[in-house]
């Protein structure tokens, strides 16, 4: 699914990034713009849209309903592309792989979804989003993930507008392809929270310092490429979880920064991480291209929790 041929594309005088964007023709647009450095910075974006689109045709990206229930929890993007009818060529992983890294967090955490009903939420409290604030319509694919149950996820830090603090986000369908005519454009979205499959709800600030003010507790704690070793906040923040005793997932680009994370979090906790550093099956599938490291580095590359 395109990272083999990623460092393969002849020079020009775009960026590789936005070269590989422009041979998809989705550079800078819909959910693709933030995804190089030509897209706008987070913090200047004052519409967090839940309408942008893949900007793809049907056939690359997943806008509708799977065609069957997962009989299995998916273990590969390979079997994730089999399951939604992708060709192995789609880009769909570069934006998919936050939805699918919050999914596999689920399933190391063994929290049981499936269990969940009608009447009842699963909580997540998301820690620190950056370009994720622009593509929040590809968390949709949790629909597919999770049928019939109701997700809640609390998106907290300090890349959140201020003026979007407090605010909440439902979400009932998936994000649309390109084409007009297709049927992903004939299922209207409900505004009633009580319809809607997926609510989003934004919190400006640090967790430590907001966690009071948030909905409830979370049945697990996510935090994407943390980098809890170096940036000095997130001290208090695990202190916290580990008063509060919630399941805490963490990813990171590269392993040295993984084996860091484990150190910090040993120092505070006295305890061994409860899930080992590992590999994320869904990390996003084209290395980092602006890393000063020498060494292999990927957005949601290592996976680690406690």
């Amino acid at each position: 699914m395109c990272s083999a041929n990623f460092h393969s594309y002849s020079p020009s005088n775009l960026p590789l990034w936005c070269f590989f964007l422009e041979s998809f023709k989705v550079h800078l647009k819909g959910l693709w713009k933030s995804e190089c450095r030509c897209g706008p910075e987070i913090s200047s974006v004052k519409d967090l849209s839940i309408t942008a689109e893949w900007n793809m045709e049907s056939s690359l990206c997943p806008c509708t309903e799977p065609g069957n229930s997962l009989s299995a929890p998916l273990a590969s993007w390979e079997e994730y592309y089999r399951w939604r009818s992708l060709p192995l060529h789609s880009p769909a992983a570069v934006l998919l792989h936050w939805p699918l890294t919050l999914y596999h967090c689920l399933q190391l955490s063994r929290i049981q979804a499936s269990r969940c009903d009608a009447n009842d939420t699963l909580r997540i409290h998301y820690l620190g989003p950056e370009k994720e604030l622009l593509q929040l319509p590809v968390f949709a694919e949790l629909l597919a993930l999770f049928p019939g149950v109701h997700l809640c996820i609390e998106l907290v830090g300090p890349t959140v507008p201020r003026s979007r603090d407090g605010e909440v986000l439902n979400i009932s369908s998936y994000a649309h392809c390109s084409a007009e005519s297709c049927c992903c454009r004939s299922f209207a979205a409900s505004e009633d929270v009580n319809c809607s499959a997926l609510t989003l709800k934004l919190w400006k600030g640090v967790y430590h310092e907001r966690y009071s003010d948030m909905d409830s507790n979370p049945h697990l704690i996510v935090a994407p490429n943390a980098g809890l070793a170096a940036y000095p906040t997130w001290l208090p923040t695990i202190e916290m979880i580990r008063k509060i005793g919630i399941p805490a997932m963490f990813t990171d680009f590269c392993e040295e920064a993984a084996h860091l994370a484990s150190c910090c979090i040993s120092s505070i906790t006295g305890q061994p991480l409860r899930v080992p550093i590992q590999v994320n099956p869904f990390r996003q599938p084209i290395a980092e291209n602006n890393s000063a490291l020498y060494i292999p580095c990927y957005s949601n590359c290592f996976i680690f929790g406690m």
